[in-house]
């Protein structure tokens, strides 16, 4: 679902980004990514540090930052397409969609 949204936000300035918060090493995390089919960039724990990010308390958990770097909203468990969009759009950076 991940990847079909970042395919549908491609013509925006948003961008898809996952996060392991393990200590692995960049080259297993990027395995594990591609083990995954996760077609957006990864981070590892050194670039999420230099970002202010701590490990969620609950996985799955989606955080949506500005351009630079603020946590402007935490969504805790499992979202959907719409539920991602849903926020995006209260923040005014899509347009309102439908299901």
């Amino acid at each position: 679902m991940l990847n079909a949204l970042q395919e549908r936000l491609n013509s925006s300035d948003i961008r898809i980004v996952g996060i392991n918060f393990d200590d692995d090493p960049r080259e297993v995390t990027l395995d594990i990514a591609n083990e995954l089919g996760i077609e957006f960039p990864v981070l590892g724990r050194q670039e999420i540090e230099a970002l202010g990010l701590r490990p969620p308390d609950v996985l799955p958990t989606t955080y949506i930052l500005s351009p630079s770097g603020e946590v402007t909203a935490k969504l805790i468990g499992m979202q959907s397409e719409q539920d991602i969009l849903k926020e995006l759009a209260s923040q005014g950076l899509v347009e309102e969609t439908q299901p």
